[in-house]
């Protein structure tokens, strides 16, 4: 079930977007950072997270478990989808899906005609899915992950 987020859900938040992190930027980000020091930034970010505009944060759980979230920041025109993770195990299994879907609805109705998102150059996968669910690559970024430089691609989304 897809619902706004709440500061209740912070906890399974932060675990799930440390797992993520941790098993798709392996060759991104180094290992010792990974194990070492992610789980302590993960934590700092929720913590500060609010839950309240100009946040937009969906989870989806299923038998009150957290599969996945997303989060939007609607301080900028157009908005940022800053994240949207589905847990490792059941990437595949149409939870990305449906958070992007009713992100969409949610910015929609929030009053924006367009969002976008920015996805790692190398992340073939997450690409291939945000341009399969109506994604535009709009080109090349430089982006930064946690105070690594890292290359990305800008992919632009319609609303109306």
């Amino acid at each position: 079930m897809i619902r706004l987020a709440t500061p209740d859900d912070r906890a399974a938040i932060r675990d799930l977007h440390l797992a993520s992190w941790q098993s798709s930027y392996g060759g991104v980000l180094p290992e010792g950072y990974l194990r070492d020091d992610l789980p302590a930034d993960m934590a700092a970010k929720w913590t500060a997270r609010t839950f309240a505009p100009p946040e937009l944060t969906l989870v989806d759980y299923t038998d009150d478990e957290l599969t996945g979230f997303a989060c939007a920041l609607t301080d900028r025109d157009p908005p940022l989808i800053d994240n949207l993770h589905v847990r490792p195990d059941l990437r595949g299994g149409g939870t990305g899906t449906e958070l992007l879907a009713a992100m969409k609805v949610a910015l929609r109705k929030a009053g924006f005609d367009r969002a976008y998102l920015t996805v790692l150059a190398e992340n073939d996968r997450a690409h291939r899915f945000y341009l399969c669910h109506g994604g535009v690559d709009e080109g090349a970024v430089d982006d930064n992950l946690v105070g690594h430089a890292v290359e990305a691609r800008r992919i632009g989304f319609r609303l109306a």
